[in-house]
């Protein structure tokens, strides 16, 4: 296992967050550049993207490439999973920003970073091992290093605790998947199929204008109430039989989810590294 190389960083004010980029080993400058070039386009049809996107419909070309590969995410899932009800297209934009730039730095540094909120997209060769990166949230950071050395494709988080919205019960889910894009659909897709009939939940509050448009007409979960333990299970086992079903189609590589200090995983992850989920009993 290689030792985690330091790293250099840039940031750039976008829709939802601060996007942040990072690369080490040689040609890592390079790598920022590239990527800040494109984080620089990306962001002139950012908005006119995520204002189509959340309007909800999947007939629609968005104008700039990560509108388009949020879309393409989108399309993925709901053809693989017709039947499953989709968290709308705009899970999947803060992703798509996070792989379209990675693809652009790809050409440099060993090891590229690149994240907005919740979700992030990243590429390291074999062995290498996460470095710790200022503004990556610690829930996150946590959950790549139980993914262990030579991390690549894409993580994001999913539940109340979350930056994006869910009308299920789970607390917190993470995911890894082979792009972010698609991690950020499949957390918050998980983190609604956590759910049981009958179940307490506090109202949320959809403070962001795009995130409230395309969530308009959806529940959305700001806490779960009071949770009989037997229900915190079933939900649990509701995301876990979706988990399993996206796992099967090479959808997804490795979740966790954790609801009223329960857990459960899928793929390899290690639930008792998890220590920031709060969980006391991992199944």
């Amino acid at each position: 296992m290689l030792a985690a190389a330091p790293l250099i960083e840039k940031e750039l004010e976008v829709w939802p967050g601060l996007l942040r980029l990072a690369a080490a080993g040689e040609g890592a400058r390079d790598a920022l550049d590239m990527g800040m070039d494109m984080a620089r386009e990306i962001s002139l049809t950012l908005m006119a993207d995520a204002e189509l996107l959340a309007g909800g419909s999947a007939e629609i070309l968005p104008r700039g490439k990560a509108g388009r590969l949020a879309l393409e995410a989108y399309q993925t899932l709901r053809d693989a999973l017709p039947a499953s009800e989709m968290p709308p297209p705009l899970a999947a934009l803060p992703g798509a920003v996070c792989d379209t730039v990675l693809a652009a730095m790809r050409a440099g540094g060993r090891t590229v970073l690149v994240s907005v909120g919740d979700v992030m997209a990243v590429h390291q060769e074999a062995g290498e091992i996460l470095p710790l990166r200022t503004g990556l949230p610690p829930i996150l950071h946590e959950f790549c290093g139980a993914l262990g050395a030579g991390l690549q494709g894409g993580v994001a988080l999913g539940g109340s605790r979350s930056a994006m919205p869910t009308s299920g019960l789970a607390d917190l889910v993470a995911v890894q998947t082979r792009g972010a894009a698609l991690a950020g659909l499949v957390a918050a897709m998980l983190a609604d199929a956590a759910d049981v009939a009958g179940a307490v939940r506090l109202a949320g509050d959809l403070r962001d204008r795009l995130l409230a448009m395309a969530w308009r007409g959806r529940r959305a979960t700001g806490a779960a109430g009071l949770v009989e333990p037997e229900a915190v299970w079933q939900a649990l086992s509701a995301a876990v039989r979706l988990a399993s079903a996206l796992r099967d189609k090479r959808l997804l590589r490795a979740a966790a989810m954790g609801l009223k200090g329960r857990g459960r995983t899928v793929g390899p992850v290690d639930g008792d590294r998890l220590l920031r989920f709060g969980v006391s009993e991992w199944r």
